[in-house]
C-alpha cells in the first residue's frame, strides 16, 4: 500500500534481463484514491505489448485498468489482491478508522505491527528495514485514504469485462488477504490460472525467485499465444504496476509493469 516501488527491489534483481519492467509509483503525499491513481497510471501507459501487474492495495486498480481493454495490454498478473475489500466484516468500521489520530500517525511507526502481517514471523531485518524506509515516504493522509479504498472498494463487475489472460499468485501463508479473495476471482474468472507459492502476504518480497518463475512462464505462454518476437514489449510496472502500491508492467516477454502497493502492497 506504500505505492513507491522500492518494495519490488527483490523482484526485480530475480528477474532475467529479458523482461523489461516498468515500476509506476504512486505520489506518496496526496490523498489520492482509486480513481485518481488510475489516471496517473493510465497516462503511462502505451500502445507496445505489455503484461500488466497488479499487487495487494493495486489490483482493484489493475483490473480496473485492464477492463477499459487497453491497446497494449496482453495479460494480466494478480498478486495477493483482491477484486472486493478481502476483509468485509471490517467494513462497518471505516468511519471508525478515518479519525483524527489515524490521519496524523506516520505509517512507518506501524513497522513493528504490520511486519509479521506483510512479511512472516521469521522475516530478515533487512526486508523489515525496507519495508519500514518504503512507509517513510508515505503520508498519514495518503496512508488513510488508501485504507478507506480497500474497505469499500468493489470491482467485481468489471471482471466481466477482462480479455486477456490471468493469472494469480496466491502467497500459502497471506494473513491479510484470505484464500476466499481469490475464490471470488475464480468464480467470476474460470480460466483464471492461480499459483500458490509458500510465503507471506509481500510474497513478490519474501518469496521472489518462485514469483519470478511464475511470471516469466506466463509472460512465455502470452507471447507464444500472440506470435510475437521475444523482446516485444513495453517499459515499467506496473513496473507498470506494482504493488504494494505501484504498478507494474512487464515485457520480452511483454513489457511486465507491476502497479504499486506501490506500482499496483
Amino acid at each position: 500500500m506504500d505505492g513507491t516501488g522500492e518494495l519490488f527491489a527483490p523482484l526485480l534483481k530475480a528477474l532475467p534481463p529479458s523482461l523489461q519492467v516498468e515500476v509506476i509509483r504512486y505520489p506518496g503525499h496526496e490523498a489520492l484514491g482509486y480513481e485518481e491513481l488510475q489516471k496517473i497510471v493510465e497516462s503511462r501507459m502505451t500502445s507496445e505489448p505489455f503484461v500488466l501487474l497488479g499487487e495487494s492495495f493495486s489490483g482493484p486498480l489493475a483490473i480496473s485498468l485492464a477492463a477499459t481493454q487497453p491497446t497494449g495490454l496482453r495479460g494480466l498478473i494478480l498478486s495477493c489482491t483482491f477484486a472486493r475489500n478481502p476483509r468485509p466484516a471490517f467494513s462497518p468500521l471505516s468511519p471508525v478508522a478515518d479519525n483524527w489520530f489515524s490521519r496524523r500517525i506516520p505509517p512507518h511507526a506501524l513497522t513493528r505491527v504490520v511486519s509479521p502481517f506483510l512479511l512472516g514471523g521469521f522475516a530478515p531485518s533487512s526486508q523489515r528495514s525496507m519495508l519500514e524506509q518504503a512507509l517513510r515516504q508515505l503520508s498519514p493522509k495518503a496512508m488513510n485514504k488508501r485504507m478507506q479504498e480497500v474497505l469499500k472498494v468493489d470491482v467485481r463487475d468489471k471482471l466481466k469485462l477482462l480479455r486477456v489472460p490471468v493469472m494469480y499468485l496466491q502467497a500459502k501463508q497471506d494473513h491479510v488477504v484470505p484464500e476466499a479473495a481469490a475464490q471470488l476471482l475464480k468464480q467470476n474468472l474460470p480460466s483464471m490460472e492461480t499459483v500458490r507459492i509458500d510465503g507471506p502476504h509481500c510474497l513478490l518480497q519474501a518469496s521472489p525467485v518462485p514469483a519470478v518463475s511464475a511470471i516469466e512462464g506466463f509472460c512465455r505462454k502470452v507471447h507464444s499465444s500472440l506470435s510475437l518476437p521475444l523482446g516485444g514489449g513495453w517499459d515499467e510496472g506496473l513496473q507498470p504496476l506494482n504493488t504494494h502500491g505501484a504498478s507494474s508492467a512487464v515485457g520480452p516477454h511483454p513489457n511486465l509493469p507491476p502497479a504499486g502497493e506501490g506500482a499496483i502492497p
